[in-house]
């Protein structure tokens, strides 16, 4: 039998995996990455001994990542996890703070510390979004999304009440208000909407899936951070057969009988794009998740700075509103990484490396505008720098003086790699149906399809290794039928 070969344009996560799975099943998979290093958007650097991840910084559902390099015959590179407990530690503009833990009795207790009955807000908001995942989250991630009647035949094996569950959902921030009294732990639930480039105020309640994988399945820390967890989808690919090509541009076109590829001008049977597909799909004016400014700090000595913590600003509404008019925030809620607290492979003894991170909008992608926003960015980013380091110092006093800057990422460095305008995950999801409007991984042409966070399921390591599966699985379903 011919052996079909399949081009999978872009090396990150999605497409690594979608390149492994390819090559398993036997067919002759050719791999092309636009920049000098794989893993997209989940890039690393060490300076002098000190590791970072750019990109991810934690990773959930563990479960499907090992299933991953399993299927690829790779659990012998895989690095091992650690389980964060407490998961995050959350401060807020008056002073108050909150731990989220895996274990709910002891979130429940941090979170009555703001005001006793939030402890029964704890308990009625795990408890529905449990149900949320179970009636929507699991059908959605069961299967690539190619239409409403596919997932709602999903949905109705779990019964009538899933079905009418999905159809009373809200907004996140009014899923937030029905369980919580307080401001605080509203931010709290918000913040989740984040997770996919969106607003809390307009971002569909069934982001509370969110909340829920973490608390059933954890907050893990991969050894060496995501960066080390790319290198090594990176040896099982090539282990595999992958041929991969770096520093290559990749372009397709659709001809009898498959695709050319060029800068190489041959054919192959069938491509999965792992980019984002909005502009190919013609839905480049659609608006835009948000983007991200990040700063990579050396801090000298060993620090008091928990693992995961977000500082948060003192107007959430306000924030998002400035975001989504296309403004940076007055008052920026601010995410801090200190993987070293975890684990001492990321920092050489005596000094400590901090990832810290605002949402800031993305950028306009029309020619004219975007260039302008570029230019702006250039010499605005020092107001940005500005004012995370006044919220990082004035929550950790004893910082100053410690720390030197080593790195910075922008929403023009993210465009460089092929993001929209910057943006983090490309497709904004607002309104009720909105996950259901993200690009499909099925392509509009027989053979095309798309992996990575721009298409479904969504953002996050986890889930653009499952729109890999899924691509792998659809391309490989072409391809017999075709044979």
């Amino acid at each position: 039998m011919k052996t079909s070969r399949v081009a999978v344009i872009g090396g990150g996560i999605g497409g690594l995996t979608a390149a492994g799975l390819l090559a398993k099943e036997g067919h002759a998979v050719t791999l092309f990455e636009g920049g000098p290093s794989l893993g997209g958007k989940a890039q690393a650097v060490t300076v002098e001994g000190l590791t970072l991840d750019t990109g991810p910084t934690l990773l959930t559902l563990p479960a499907l990542v090992r299933g991953t390099f399993e299927q690829l015959d790779a659990l012998d590179l895989l690095p091992p996890f650690t389980e964060l407990e407490p998961q995050c530690t959350y401060h807020f503009a008056d002073g108050c703070g909150f731990t989220a833990y895996k274990d709910l009795e002891r979130m429940a207790e941090s979170a009555a510390e703001l005001r006793p009955v939030e402890r029964k807000g704890v308990h009625s908001f795990y408890a529905e979004a449990a149900a949320i995942w179970r009636a929507a989250g699991e059908p959605y991630l069961e299967a690539p999304f190619e239409g409403m009647a596919g997932f709602m035949t999903r949905v109705a094996r779990r019964g009538i009440g899933a079905m009418l569950a999905g159809m009373k959902l809200d907004t996140l921030h009014k899923l937030a208000a029905k369980h919580f009294q307080t401001d605080h732990l509203r931010q709290y639930v918000g913040r989740f909407a984040t997770y996919a480039g969106g607003s809390p105020y307009a971002s569909s309640a069934a982001f509370a899936l969110i909340p829920h994988i973490e608390h059933a399945y954890g907050v893990h820390h991969v050894r060496g951070g995501i960066g080390a967890l790319v290198d090594a989808l990176g040896q099982a690919v090539r282990r595999l057969g992958v041929t991969v090509h770096l520093d290559t541009r990749a372009r397709y076109e659709r001809i009898a009988g498959g695709y050319r590829v060029e800068p190489l001008g041959e054919v192959f049977d069938s491509v999965v794009v792992n980019a984002d597909p909005l502009a190919s799909l013609r839905r480049e004016s659609e608006p835009l998740s948000l983007s991200g400014f990040v700063l990579l700090l050396e801090v000298e000595g060993r620090t008091a700075v928990p693992h995961h913590t977000v500082l948060f600003g003192g107007d959430y509404r306000k924030e998002f509103d400035e975001l989504f008019a296309g403004q940076l925030a007055t008052d920026p809620t601010v995410y801090v990484c200190n993987p070293s607290a975890t684990d001492p492979s990321m920092a050489p003894p005596g000094r400590t490396g901090l990832f810290v991170m605002v949402n800031a909008p993305a950028m306009p992608v029309e020619q004219g505008a975007s260039e302008q926003a570029r230019r702006e960015w250039e010499s605005g980013a020092a107001r940005v720098r500005e004012q995370m380091f006044e919220k990082l110092l004035r929550h950790y006093p004893a910082l100053k003086g410690r720390v030197r800057v080593v790195g910075q990422r922008s929403p023009v460095d993210l465009a460089a790699r092929g993001a929209p305008g910057g943006s983090i995950y490309g497709f904004l999801p607002h309104g009720r149906f909105g996950p259901f409007r993200r690009p499909r991984i099925r392509g509009g042409t027989p053979g095309l399809f798309y992996a990575g966070g721009g298409t479904h399921p969504g953002g996050g390591v986890p889930l653009v290794m499952l729109s890999g599966r899924f691509a792998a699985r659809m391309a490989s379903d072409h391809l017999r039928e075709g044979a």
